[in-house]
């Protein structure tokens, strides 16, 4: 009896060649001895299968950073940490990408599927196709490929291209990330590449703190969910187990950095000015008020809906309670576990987050500029802030001497190594976002990093 549907097709050769053919296991061969197929053995034990016919884009992309062995960070299922395409939903929501699939600049019509390898002789390339029910891996000719890559993306207007995904040098976003979960990111976004220059443009500035009180003044109100504390999330059935060597190690870094950022001229000045101004508009949302247990709720809330695999945007209904504790790092330190009960509707969910010694220290009280251990902590997040944004932003100051001190506080020339790298991170990401603002993101996604 016929069966309704379809059952793979046919590979069309010439001008391809099936990889498992006679044909196909020559050219390997001839490959591997000549050193092209370096990229092969890392992919070929990550390869899998798109789950949805529109899923390749999602596909390979997982299929390559585990390749990388990158650690998403978060669990897929069980205990393991691995990437999975229902993992990455974090610029298109996974049901518009089953009906839609996804244009080259979020990860359109055409296809998605990482190259395997290069045959110089007969200048073929290796595609593991992802839609490995339809197509097996295959050998293609390298121009017949660059001419499907250079036709034009209805969906975007632009042409297709290829991506080159590398391994970072060390852990992007450490400290902070910027977030599009939140509607309100578009506006935020828009007012710091757009306004803000054509404020302080327009403005008689005469003092940092008239440059501080001018970008305060109108921040929109959904600033706070725009940038976020990096934290590591765990779920209850992980809260017996031990702070791992990896673990030690980002939270040892991230105490260096958020030491660095201290050590800036820049967060003197706006510790200073969040500590004497009474702007009611200013003080909430920077000030002591903002307290650890705050931030936690918000970050356990959005810990605990990605343990649990959902994308929503809307948040969790509540934090229903948090509590600090020690937990032993090594014998001679002791890193902070802040746990929290998450209530959704009728579901309730214990979840735990690592945090910094010095986070704890910094929200034990209101801001005082003579000790450390009570700065407040919106002023390492809004110093960050303003060393992230483009050099061109104070461009409009009128004085010349405030213009020379200004772009001396946020010069990359001035800030350590590990800090530049914190802040190029998210100047990439205000780039990108700025351009998906504008509906931009596939004309260039590479951003200026001076």
């Amino acid at each position: 009896m016929a069966t309704a549907g379809l059952y793979r097709r046919v590979l069309p050769s010439p001008p391809a060649i099936d990889f498992a053919s006679d044909d196909g296991k020559k050219l390997f061969i001839e490959a591997v001895q000549a050193g092209t197929m370096e990229g092969f053995y890392k992919l070929i034990s990550n390869f899998q299968t798109q789950s949805e016919p529109a899923y390749c884009g999602l596909a390979s992309l997982s299929m390559v950073l585990n390749a990388l062995a990158i650690d998403p960070g978060r669990k897929w299922k069980g205990p393991w940490r691995w990437f999975d395409e229902s993992m990455l939903d974090c610029c298109e929501p996974l049901e518009k990408v089953k009906a839609e699939g996804i244009s080259f600049g979020k990860t359109g019509t055409g296809h998605f599927s990482p190259i395997g390898g290069y045959h110089a002789g007969s200048d073929m390339v290796l595609i593991l196709d992802v839609a490995r029910f339809k197509y097996p891996p295959h050998w293609v000719p390298l121009t017949l490929l660059w001419e499907a890559m250079d036709t034009v993306d209805k969906t975007t207007g632009q042409r297709r291209g290829f991506m080159l995904i590398s391994r970072p040098k060390r852990d992007p976003g450490l400290l902070y990330t910027l977030s599009c979960k939140h509607e309100s990111w578009v506006s935020v976004v828009r007012y710091l590449m757009d306004d803000v220059p054509h404020l302080l443009k327009a403005k008689d500035v005469k003092d940092i703190k008239g440059v501080l009180s001018i970008f305060l003044a109108s921040l929109p109100s959904g600033f706070r969910k725009f940038i976020q504390w990096v934290a590591e999330v765990r779920g209850e059935q992980d809260s017996g187990i031990g702070i791992s060597e990896e673990e030690k190690r980002r939270l040892a870094i991230r105490e260096e950095l958020l030491k660095q950022v201290q050590d800036t001229g820049l967060f003197k000045h706006i510790v200073n000015f969040l500590s004497s101004t009474s702007c009611c508009r200013i003080v909430p949302i920077f000030g002591g008020s903002e307290d650890l247990h705050e931030i936690a709720a918000s970050v356990c809330c959005q810990g605990a809906e990605i343990l649990g695999g959902k994308s929503s945007t809307s948040g969790c209904a509540c934090c229903h309670e948090t509590c600090v504790k020690c937990v032993n790092a090594d014998g001679h330190k002791t890193a902070m576990m802040l746990s929290a009960t998450i209530v959704n509707g009728k579901n309730e969910e214990k979840v735990n987050m690592l945090v910094l010694q010095s986070l704890v220290e910094l929200s034990g009280g209101a801001p005082d500029t003579n000790n450390t251990s009570t700065r407040p902590v919106g002023s390492n997040i809004l110093t960050a802030l303003l060393l992230m944004l483009p050099p061109e932003t104070w461009c409009g100051i009128k004085d010349e001497k405030l213009l020379e001190e200004v772009q001396s506080l946020v010069s990359m020339d001035n800030l350590p190594a590990m800090l530049q790298e914190e802040v190029l991170h998210l100047r990439k990401q205000l780039y990108l976002l700025k351009k998906c603002q504008e509906s931009k993101v596939d004309e260039n996604l590479s951003a200026p990093c001076t």
